[in-house]
């Protein structure tokens, strides 16, 4: 699970199509199904991004914060 709201933060990131776009994270259809399920994180704030080091660091503070806001 956490691993599917990470992929579509970084899609967000990048810039997708409307489907991935337009709806918050954990309202997807298959992300909000497995947490209805009880599968996995079932918010943001139960995903903790690490960094690999400080050169990647950045890059986590940018997933983290378009994960934060769906």
């Amino acid at each position: 699970m956490a691993i599917d709201a990470v992929g579509v933060a970084v899609l967000k990131h990048l810039g997708s199509n409307e489907k991935i776009m337009k709806p918050k994270i954990f309202e997807q259809e298959q992300i909000a199904r497995a947490v209805e399920l009880g599968l996995g994180a079932a918010s943001p704030e139960q995903i903790h991004l690490v960094a690999a080091d400080s050169t990647s660091l950045e890059y986590r503070n940018k997933i983290d914060a378009v994960l934060m806001q769906g």
